[in-house]
């Protein structure tokens, strides 16, 4: 978790910058496509006797989103809601952390069925992928809709 928690850190210093000049559509393309990336590392390309190392870097490809799309989130919330909402709509936004939060909770403890194993990492892998996936076409279309 620790490369996970550290390159979210350090990549919302990337993601501030480009925020100021380009918005939260390339935040959110960038985040998603690490979500898509390190899912479909997590589904195809781990196992049991994997080496710390790669664990380490896959790991640390999973913290990408965590800053990208934390910001570019926030931004489009900001940017969606009138003056007078914003407070609101800022609640919301967290309450519905929290919510999917719980609903990873409950993926988590559908895919492993259990102990920890392969076969549930590779499920978990292809699930964040999935979601990745729907995510990156989300923020790739995200210009085109009103």
């Amino acid at each position: 978790m620790l490369p996970i928690a550290t390159l979210g850190a350090l990549t919302i210093v990337v993601a501030t910058r480009i925020a100021h000049r380009k918005g939260p559509r390339p935040l959110l393309v960038v985040g998603s496509a690490g979500l898509l990336v390190g899912g479909l590392a997590l589904a195809l390309a781990v196992h049991s006797a994997t080496p710390i190392v790669v664990l380490v870097l896959i790991s640390a490809v999973l913290g990408v989103p965590n800053g990208f799309n934390s910001l570019g989130n926030q931004l489009s919330v900001y940017r969606a809601a009138p003056a007078e909402a914003t407070g609101s709509a800022s609640g919301l936004f967290r309450t519905s952390q929290y919510v999917g939060a719980n609903f990873a909770a409950v993926a988590i403890a559908l895919v492993f069925a259990g102990p920890a194993s392969d076969p549930g990492l590779h499920r978990m892998g292809a699930l964040v992928a999935i979601i990745g996936a729907i995510l990156l076409i989300d923020a790739v279309l995200m210009r085109r809709r009103p």
